[in-house]
């Protein structure tokens, strides 16, 4: 049992960087409600997140053009895409948050060594 359920988590997030809760927050509006881009799009997956943590985290990537939060699971998805609708989305529930609607924040970057 375990080997199986080792092998579906490798499965899921084999494509993507899985990192944990964010400390700052961000203001924003919601572009989309219960609509989320194909998981293929994503380019981060965070969890235990507030919405508002969310947005900064989009904010404070220069690759992020659109973030989904789910409340259920409290989670954030990081998208390359500012857009959602019929030709981009699966049945995924999400709040999508495109990057031009979070209100501007400070971001504190680290020097990369």
């Amino acid at each position: 049992m375990m080997r199986v359920l080792t092998i579906f988590i490798a499965t899921v997030f084999y494509t993507t960087d899985v990192e944990c809760k964010g400390l700052e927050e961000a203001d924003f509006n919601v572009f989309r409600f219960n609509q989320c881009p194909l998981a293929s799009l994503r380019i981060h997956l965070l969890f235990d997140l507030t919405p508002k943590q969310c947005a900064y985290e989009c904010a404070a990537r220069a690759s992020c053009k659109g973030a989904g939060y789910s409340p259920g699971f409290k989670c954030c998805e990081i998208f390359d895409v500012d857009e959602v609708n019929s030709t981009n989305s699966d049945d995924r529930r999400c709040n999508f948050i495109r990057k031009k609607d979070i209100s501007a924040v400070e971001v504190n970057t680290l020097p990369i060594i």
